[in-house]
């Protein structure tokens, strides 16, 4: 079975997200809930390794631009789950430098992915 990511669409695998939006690096967010005590809400934010509570996995372009992929809490199985997804990421990256599309390939799938939005839309 393929691994699924909280933060991606169902079905969607770390090499077509690096293929699509052209993803260069990774960035791993340590937050912990800064909600009052008792508050239905939750409110994240980044804070000190040493405190965190929830990792949060980003994709990261060229330009910056910063996709979420996966939030873990900072357990013993969130931590193998980390592991593991940065893992893939870090190796989606690398097979698609190695494989990188052409650039009527990378206008075509950009196009591909307009139409699918605004299909999605209507």
């Amino acid at each position: 079975m393929a691994a699924t990511y909280n933060c991606l669409p169902e079905g969607e695998t770390l090499a077509e997200l690096v293929a699509r939006e052209g993803i260069e690096s990774i960035d791993i967010l340590l937050c912990r809930n800064e909600a009052p005590e008792g508050a239905a809400e939750t409110r994240f934010e980044v804070c000190a390794p040493h405190l965190a509570e929830i990792a949060c996995i980003y994709a990261v372009t060229a330009t910056g631009e910063a996709t979420p992929v996966h939030d873990v809490d900072l357990t013993s199985a969130g931590a193998d789950q980390l592991a593991a997804t940065v893992r893939a990421l870090f190796v989606a990256i690398l097979d698609a430098r190695r494989d990188a599309p052409d650039a009527a390939q990378r206008h075509q799938a950009e196009q591909d992915a307009i139409s699918a939005l605004s299909q999605s839309i209507e």
